[in-house]
């Protein structure tokens, strides 16, 4: 009986210390790009280690609420990445834009971004966007919507591709602030990464 408390325990001991090195050991996202400056990516070829801007369009993003749905069919955001490698990889949205927007009863929209910049981070196929008081915007349709969609944390999946894409899917929005506002609220985009060139999440 004792050999089996002793192979217990080293059975306890290696799955802790299997536990312990898995935590230490993430692996690192890496940004490469057909012009990017830094030495060339393993595993992609004719591609460079590229931190900087990151631009990218939507043509369809949309404000999903309980009264009636938006679209702005021009919409173009800037991510500065601080490096090439991390994990995760660090950031900041510096730019953000909504334009050509109107509800699905062709009401025209006006959509301001409220409180760049926000934080931003690449860790895996993941893009992340926080900002402690809430990234989003106000958006005013006639005299049927007035009101300011927030929310503290929004993930979007990225595909390689050509191009790259990073699609966000229903984010949940907050909307707190405003003379007309639903009780439901959701932001869905899907922006195609226009430059640098060839730009893939690795």
């Amino acid at each position: 009986m004792k050999w089996i408390k002793n192979l217990t325990c080293a059975a306890i001991a290696a799955a802790a210390l299997t536990a312990f090195l898995g935590a230490g050991t993430t692996s690192a996202t890496q940004l490469c790009a057909t012009t990017g400056t830094g030495p060339e990516c393993a595993g992609a070829a004719g591609k460079f280690e590229y931190s900087g801007p990151i631009e990218g369009t939507s043509t369809n993003a949309t404000l999903a609420t309980n009264l009636f749905n938006l679209k702005c069919e021009d919409s173009a955001a800037t991510i500065n990445a601080s490096s090439s490698t991390g994990a995760p990889i660090l950031g900041e949205v510096t730019a953000l834009s909504f334009t050509k927007c109107h509800s699905e009863l062709g009401v025209e929209c006006t959509v301001t971004v409220k409180n760049l910049p926000y934080s931003a981070s690449f860790e895996g196929k993941t893009l992340t966007v926080t900002d402690s008081v809430g990234a989003g915007a106000k958006v005013v349709c006639g005299t049927t919507l007035s009101c300011e969609f927030l929310t503290k944390s929004a993930r979007l999946t990225i595909t390689n591709g050509e191009p790259t894409v990073a699609a966000a899917r229903e984010v949940p929005l907050s909307y707190e602030n405003g003379a007309i506002c639903p009780s439901t609220a959701t932001w869905s985009a899907t922006y195609s990464i226009l430059s640098p060139t060839g730009l893939t999440n690795l």
